[in-house]
């Protein structure tokens, strides 16, 4: 038997793997001409009154995602708190889930707002339409709902219970630009889709983010919370909002160059999320007859995109063995493996304390908080239990091209350790 290289064997995976973010030479010289534009049109240096490179981009994407209402902003949080900020009021209440990167409920709170949190389809690790009826209140203004790791969430059923209570719905697409269900893009099914293009995301141009609305209205109400006020002036003309127009503002707006670089990269994501797909595919299909690692699971008539790859670690299929053993042994094999979420939001000190940015314990003890509201271990199970079982593994999101050969080495490095449970239970 291979000795493992934890204990002095050779390593596995020895092909170089991907690198992310990553600019083409298109991108370069399409970065090279926005600059040169520069010298004498300065709405490639600044967007705060519109038109230039942003408007173009802001075009091409919406087009892309099939949208009719959107802008551009600087991040996906960005567009998250802006949506935040239209749906729900000081000490209301959002629904959201607890096994996502903090900036996800973050929005929430930032717009005073009370996060309460639903569990996760175990499957999926998505918000579980089961879940959802037993935590509205009247209270309840939204539901914002992640399409974690690039899988779509069940968003039908969510929309359908959502119009039951005239709720509205967030969908944070950070991780999942491009992603489809039955052919829809994410981020379209609620009254709000939230994108980031930043640096890790499937479509890169360093810092950048999106916001698409349902309607004309939550459009120009969305508007006038994250765009500049050189903006307004265009979009709110002739509406009743004209008379809010003012610079006491959240300055969300992008740089130009990036959208530059946005728009080329738009071009090629589907190309790009193909390529991932693929890539995760043969992943899937090698590891099915390996102990140890389940693989992915996807609903039908989801499209996955991988901006990260999540599998669930099984270690009584390896006698009991340890996960940060087993993750040790295989980042020595040359796999990185690691742990995203971990602890579910709701059990970290800024819940458990009530203490966020405004002081003072809000929006928790906000007077318009309409109960006194305490997250505890055993709200969400499903949550709680992803965190001792959670293995995002490799760098799917960065493979948009053929990387089947390094996928095998990934394969292989599994097997050789999971081959090798007994003598690391020993250890």
């Amino acid at each position: 038997m291979t000795k493992l290289a934890i204990h002095g064997g050779e390593k596995t995976v020895n092909l170089a793997g991907p690198v992310w973010p990553r600019l083409s030479d298109e991108d370069v010289e399409v970065g090279k001409a926005a600059l040169e534009a520069a010298k004498t049109d300065g709405s490639y240096l600044c967007a705060a009154g519109g038109g230039g490179p942003m408007e173009v981009f802001e075009q091409h994407f919406l087009a892309y995602q099939g949208a009719q209402y959107g802008f551009a902003l600087g991040a996906g949080g960005h567009a998250l708190h802006v949506a935040c900020m239209v749906a729900a009021g000081p000490g209301e209440e959002i629904l959201c889930s607890p096994y996502s990167w903090g900036q996800t409920a973050g929005a929430i709170l930032e717009a005073n707002a009370i996060p309460v949190y639903v569990d996760i389809d175990p499957d999926t690790l998505n918000l579980d339409p089961r879940k959802i009826e037993d935590k509205i209140t009247d209270q309840t203004r939204a539901i914002m709902v992640v399409h974690i790791y690039g899988n779509p969430a069940d968003i039908k059923a969510i929309m359908a219970i959502a119009e039951k209570y005239n709720l509205y719905v967030i969908e944070d697409c950070a991780q999942a630009n491009g992603a489809t269900i039955d052919g829809q893009r994410v981020g379209t099914f609620g009254h709000f889709g939230c994108y980031s293009w930043g640096s890790g995301k499937n479509m890169s141009a360093g810092e950048g983010g999106f916001l698409v609305t349902k309607t004309e209205d939550l459009y120009l109400q969305a508007a006038l919370c994250g765009l500049h006020p050189g903006r307004h002036g265009k979009m709110v003309a002739g509406t009743p909002y004209e008379k809010y127009v003012d610079s006491l503002i959240y300055t969300y707006r992008p740089h130009p160059l990036a959208c530059v670089l946005g728009d080329n990269q738009l071009k090629r994501l589907d190309e790009m999320n193909a390529w991932r797909r693929a890539n995760a595919d043969h992943f899937s299909e090698g590891l099915a007859d390996i102990p140890g690692v389940k693989p992915v699971q996807v609903r039908e008539g989801a499209e996955h995109v991988y901006h990260m790859y999540c599998a669930t670690y099984v270690p009584e299929e390896l006698g009991g063995l340890p996960r940060e053993k087993f993750t040790a042994a295989l980042g020595a094999e040359g796999l990185g493996a690691w742990v995203y979420v971990g602890t579910p939001i709701y059990l970290r000190p800024r819940h458990q304390e009530h203490k966020f940015f405004f002081g003072k314990g809000c929006p928790w003890e906000c007077p318009f908080a309409a109960r006194k509201y305490e997250y505890k271990k055993g709200d969400c199970p499903v949550a709680e239990h992803r965190a001792d079982v959670d293995l995002v593994v490799g760098a799917f999101g960065a493979m948009v091209e053929d990387y089947r050969p390094l996928v095998d080495q990934y394969l292989m490095a599994i097997r050789k350790v999971a081959e090798h449970a007994d003598e690391l239970m020993a250890d």
